[in-house]
C-alpha cells in the first residue's frame, strides 16, 4: 500500500497542473495510434507539452494553467487545431488528406514486431498476417509463442491468458471463431504487471479492428475435418446493434473423436527389487460440446456496462484396453490386462457483468463473474492377471465448484503517465467426493472453502524517450480442507504474498530496449491437494498432497527490437516447484503411490529471436529459433542425477501470395532434444500446410488446412523421480484435414468489454 500512497502524493503536488485527454480517430470511426498532438500556449505558440496517442488512439497532455490550443497531426490526414480545449475532448476525428498527385507509386514496408509497453506487439491489420485463417493460427506466427492444436505456450512462460478486446478467452473455439482479417494487433506480454494475478506468466492481448455497421449481423463457422475419424465444428454469431444497445448471442457444437495410444516402459528400485513394467495400449474417446452464450452491452458517451451467460455441457465417453508384462530382478512375473469405460458429464454455468466509464479524469472498471460447475466422472474397470484373481471395479468421483469473484480498477494522469490501483476479491467452495466398490479402493470425501484478497497500484511515466513503470501486488488467502465433514487444521493454509514488477523501456540508438524484473506465484489446482487416494492399478495408485506450498518464481529479462528483428533474453529462479514423485505404498513392498511434492530451487535461462523480413515482395518468412536451458538436480536411484541439457526450439513459417489472392502457408515447426523439468524430450518436427481465400471484402472465406503432413509429431519423454524411470510414447492422430468455410454478413462484433474476475481461480478448477 506504500506505493498507492506515494503516488497519491505525487499527484497532489502537480494538482496545479492541468491535464487534457482525448480519443483520436479517423472519418470512419476506426482508431489511430501514432498522432501526434501537441499543446501550446497561445500567447507566443510556444510548445508546453506534447505525446503521441497509444494504441487505443488515446491521449495525455498536461498543461500549466495559461491559455492553451491543441494541434493534432497524423500522416495522411489534415492537421487539427483546437482552440480552448476542454479537459476531457472526447473523440476527436481527422480527416483524410487531399492530394493531387501524378502517376506516383509510393512503395514501403514496417517492423512486423517491436518491443512496446510490457511485450512485442506484432501488426496484424494490414498485413499478410490478416490472411492467416483464425486467431489461433495467428497466435501460432507471433514471437515466442508456438501452439499444439489448441494449446498455446509462450517461451519460457507456459500458458498465457488470452484477452480479445481486454476480455478474457475462457474458450479456445473463440480464438478458431475469430477472422484473422478482423484483427489489428497482437500484444504478447512476457513480463505482466501487477494488474494482473501474481500467478498468471504471461498474457497474449488481441486487439480487433473497429466493429462497423448496426442492425442484425450473423456469423457463421463450419469446420468438417478427418484425423482417421470425420468430425465437425458449427458455430453460429448473431448480433442485435442499434445506438448504443447491443444484444448478442452464440452457439456452438462440436463432434470430436481421437484414438490416442502409448507404449510405457517403467523401472522402479522397491526394496523387493527392481520391477520393470512394459505396457501398450489405446484409447477410442468422444468429446461432443454444447455451448451457448447470450447477453446485452449498453453504451452511453462516457459509460459502458453489459453482462453475459455462458452455458456449456461437455460429455464424454472413453474406453480402453491395455497390456502389461511384469518383471521382477529379470525374471518375468506376471501378465496384466486391463479393459476400462469412463463416462464424464461436466457442466458449467457463467454468469459475467461488467461496467467501465469516464467520471472527470478518472476511469473506472469493475467486474462480477459467478461461476457453477458440476463435473461427474464414473470408470468401470476390469483388470487381467495370469496368476492373480481378475478384478471389477467401478469408481465414482463428483467435483462441484462454486465461484463469486469482483474486481475494480481505477485510473487516472499523474504528470507525463498514469497511475492504476485496484482491488479484487475471489470467494471458492468446492467439494470433491471419490469412491469406489472394492475393499482396496479408499473412499474420500473432500470440501475446501478460500478466498483471496488482493490489491494493486502500478504507475507508468515518461522522461523523455525512456519510460518506466513499477508495480506492486498484495493477496491474502485464507484456505480451509475439510475432510469427511471435518476441520484439519494441519491441512488449512493462510497465505501473505507480495508481488513486485519494474521495467524500463529505453531507445538505444535505433534499437528498442526493455528491461523487466516480476515476481510470479503459482499455488496448487485443486486436485493437487486432494489427500483421496485413487486407484490406478493393482500395483499403483495415485494421491494429492494437502501440504504443497506455492511455487514462487523471480523473473528478470531484457528485450529489443531492431528493424525486422526481435531478441529477448530471460533468467528466472524458481522454488517449491510440484512434481510428481514415486514412492512405496505404505505397507506393502509391491505397490507404489505416486504424489506431488515440492523441489528445491532451481535456475532456468532462456534466448529466443524472432526475425521476419517485409522487403521479399509476394514471399513473407518469418524465422524463429530459441534456447531454454536449467540446472535441475533430482536424486535418482540414491544418487544426484543433472537434468541439465538444453532444449532447442526453431520455428520457420513462409506465406506466399499467390495468384488470384490466394494465400498458401507452409510452416515447420522443430524441438530438439533435451532436458525440461524432470523430463528428458527426444527430438520430433511437424510441417503444415494451408490454402486461404476471401471473397466480397471478407464476406466469406475458405481455408484448407493439413497439418503434421510427414506425419512426424511424437511425444517421446522419459521421466525420472526417486525411485522410478518412465519411458513413454504416446501417439497421436495428428496429421489432419481440415476444410473451414466462414460466412461474415453485416459483421459486428461484440462490444462486449469485461475483463472478467477470478480467471486464474478459474483455472485451477
Amino acid at each position: 500500500m506504500a506505493g498507492v500512497f506515494l503516488c497519491l502524493y505525487v499527484n497532489a503536488l502537480f494538482a496545479s497542473n492541468t491535464a487534457y485527454k482525448g480519443v483520436v480517430k479517423d472519418d470512419s470511426g476506426n482508431l489511430l495510434e501514432f498522432a501526434n498532438v501537441t499543446l501550446m500556449a497561445v500567447q507566443d505558440s510556444v510548445l508546453i507539452d506534447g505525446t503521441v496517442t497509444d494504441m487505443m488512439g488515446k491521449f495525455t497532455v498536461i498543461g500549466n494553467g495559461t491559455p492553451v490550443f491543441l494541434r493534432i497531426t497524423a500522416m495522411g490526414f489534415e492537421d487539427k487545431t483546437i482552440s480552448n480545449p476542454t479537459l476531457d475532448l472526447g473523440d476527436i476525428t481527422l480527416s483524410p488528406a487531399s492530394y493531387t498527385l501524378g502517376e506516383v507509386v509510393v512503395k514501403g514496408s514496417r517492423p512486423m514486431a517491436k518491443v512496446k509497453g510490457d511485450g512485442v506487439q506484432v501488426a496484424i491489420a494490414g498485413t499478410y498476417l490478416a490472411n492467416t485463417g483464425t486467431a489461433l493460427e495467428v497466435l501460432g506466427k507471433m514471437p515466442f509463442v508456438t501452439t499444439s492444436g489448441a494449446d498455446i505456450e509462450v517461451l519460457g512462460k507456459g500458458s498465457p491468458l488470452v484477452y480479445i478486446n481486454g476480455r478474457q478467452v475462457r474458450d479456445m473455439s473463440e480464438l478458431d471463431q475469430l477472422a484473422s482479417s478482423q484483427i489489428k494487433s497482437v500484444d504478447v506480454v512476457t513480463n505482466p504487471g501487477a494488474r494482473y494475478a501474481s500467478t498468471v506468466n504471461s498474457v497474449i492481448r488481441i486487439t480487433t479492428l473497429a466493429p462497423v455497421g448496426e442492425g442484425v449481423s450473423f456469423n457463421d463457422r463450419t469446420t468438417v475435418g478427418y484425423k482417421h475419424y470425420a468430425y465437425l465444428f458449427e458455430q453460429v454469431n448473431l448480433n442485435w446493434r442499434k445506438n448504443g444497445l447491443d444484444l448478442f448471442g452464440m452457439l456452438n457444437y462440436e463432434n470430436y473423436r481421437e484414438r490416442p495410444g502409448f507404449s510405457n516402459s517403467t523401472i522402479q528400485y522397491l526394496r523387493s527389487g527392481i520391477v520393470q513394467q512394459d505396457s501398450h495400449g489405446q484409447d477410442f474417446a468422444r468429446y461432443p460440446v454444447y455451448q451457448g452464450k447470450v447477453g446485452l452491452n449498453y453504451t452511453l458517451p462516457a459509460h459502458t456496462l453489459g453482462f453475459y451467460y455462458d452455458f456449456s455441457y461437455k460429455p464424454s465417453a472413453i474406453s480402453g484396453t491395455s497390456v502389461a508384462d511384469r518383471y521382477i530382478d529379470n525374471i518375468f512375473t506376471e501378465s496384466l490386462e486391463g479393459c476400462s469405460v469412463s463416462r464424464q458429464h461436466n457442466r458449467q454455468h457463467l454468469v459475467s457483468a461488467y461496467y467501465s466509464g469516464q467520471i472527470g479524469e478518472w476511469t473506472l472498471s469493475a467486474n462480477f463473474d459467478a461461476l457453477w460447475q458440476i463435473n461427474g466422472k464414473n470408470n468401470m474397470d476390469t483388470e487381467f492377471s495370469t496368476v492373480n484373481p481378475v478384478r471389477e471395479f467401478t469408481t465414482v468421483n463428483n467435483v462441484g465448484n462454486r465461484l463469486l469473484a469482483g474486481n475494480l480498477t481505477a485510473a487516472f494522469p499523474i504528470r507525463k503517465g498514469d497511475l492504476k490501483f485496484g482491488a479484487e476479491v475471489t470467494g471458492i467452495h468446492r467439494t470433491d467426493r471419490y469412491s469406489g466398490d472394492a475393499e482396496y479402493i479408499t473412499d474420500s470425501d473432500i470440501k475446501i472453502n478460500e478466498t483471496t484478497t488482493a490489491l494493486f497500484a502500478e504507475t507508468q511515466q515518461s522522461f523523455g524517450s525512456l519510460s518506466a513503470s513499477v508495480g506492486l501486488r498484495w493477496e491474502y488467502t485464507d484456505s480451509r480442507y475439510w475432510q469427511s465433514g471435518q476441520l484439519s487444521d494441519d491441512q488449512s493454509r493462510k497465505y501473505h504474498n507480495l508481488a513486485p514488477s519494474a521495467s524500463v523501456s529505453v531507445p538505444i540508438g535505433n534499437v528498442n530496449t526493455r528491461f523487466s524484473y516480476t515476481r510470479k506465484i503459482s499455488r496448487p489446482a485443486f486436485g493437487q491437494l486432494s489427500s483421496a487416494v485413487k486407484y490406478i492399478d493393482r500395483y499403483s495408485y495415485e494421491s494429492g498432497n494437502p501440504n504443497l506450498k506455492p511455487v514462487y518464481r523471480d523473473y528478470i529479462s531484457a528485450s529489443a527490437s531492431w528493424k525486422d528483428i526481435v531478441v529477448e533474453l530471460e533468467y528466472y529462479s524458481t522454488k517449491n516447484y510440484f512434481m510428481w514423485q514415486t514412492s512405496e505404498y505404505p505397507g506393502d513392498d509391491n505397490i507404489t503411490l505416486l504424489t506431488m511434492v515440492n523441489m528445491p530451487r532451481f535456475n532456468t535461462y532462456g534466448a529466443y529471436i524472432n526475425y521476419s523480413p517485409t522487403f521479399f515482395g509476394c514471399w513473407h518468412p518469418s524465422v524463429m529459433a530459441g534456447i531454454d536451458a536449467q540446472d535441475f538436480k533430482i536424486i535418482h536411484n540414491g544418487n544426484f542425477l543433472g537434468l541439465d541439457r538444453p532444449l532447442g526450439i526453431f520455428r520457420f513459417d513462409n506465406a506466399v501470395h499467390l495468384p488470384g489472392d490466394i494465400w498458401l502457408n507452409v510452416d515447420l515447426s522443430a524441438r530438439t532434444s533435451g532436458n525440461g523439468d524432470n523430463c528428458y524430450v527426444k527430438s520430433y518436427w511437424q510441417c503444415n500446410v494451408g490454402l486461404y481465400k476471401s471473397f466480397a471484402n471478407d464476406r466469406w472465406s475458405i481455408k484448407l488446412q493439413l497439418n503434421d503432413v510427414f506425419d512426424t509429431w511424437r511425444q517421446c519423454i522419459t521421466l525420472y523421480d526417486a525411485i522410478s524411470r518412465i519411458y513413454t510414447n504416446k501417439i497421436y492422430d495428428t496429421r489432419d484435414l481440415s476444410l473451414t468455410i466462414r460466412c461474415n454478413l453485416n459483421s459486428a462484433r461484440s462490444r462486449y468489454k469485461g475483463r472478467g474476475a477470478g480467471n486464474t481461480d478459474k483455472s485451477r478448477f
